[in-house]
């Protein structure tokens, strides 16, 4: 009895010694951002607010996707609506959704580039924040 009566001290002197964190606030939107990354047939990494990619032969095809995902949101309600900055047009089949997917064509071929905003909306609160990122798509055989 004696030894878990130590244990049980101990682990709230710990706890006490600890502190706490401070929770997490849904409807926080103040550290939300964007990574994105270009699909190609290797490992692409998504990195924040701008990515690029280049496109040799049997690498991937002149016609790809700029893949873009909102970060740093808490666990909550959201809602998401992304916007093609080039064309200025919403992307409606990326609705409501933390990621979209656009096309991106090479500079060689295209021009290369995809910058996309989502505003993200706390449905609870009503707080947004917009964020965006560009993506590059080079040429590399050339």
């Amino acid at each position: 009895m004696r030894i878990n009566t130590s244990i049980g001290l101990s682990a709230v002197a710990l706890a006490l010694a600890m502190g706490h964190a401070a929770p997490v606030q849904a409807g926080n939107v103040t550290d939300a951002g964007m990574v994105c990354y270009v699909d190609t047939f290797r490992y692409d990494i998504p990195t924040p607010d701008t990515c690029s990619s280049w496109w040799v032969p049997n690498g991937a095809h002149h016609t790809s996707v700029a893949v873009f995902s909102v970060t740093g949101l808490p666990a909550g309600n959201y809602g998401f609506v992304w916007r093609d900055l080039e064309t200025n047009a919403i992307v409606a089949s990326c609705a409501n959704q933390n990621a979209c997917a656009v096309p991106i064509t090479t500079d060689l071929a295209g021009d290369g580039v995809a910058i996309v905003q989502a505003t993200v909306t706390d449905l609870d609160t009503g707080a947004s924040r917009q964020v965006q990122a560009t993506a590059y798509y080079y040429d590399g055989y050339t």
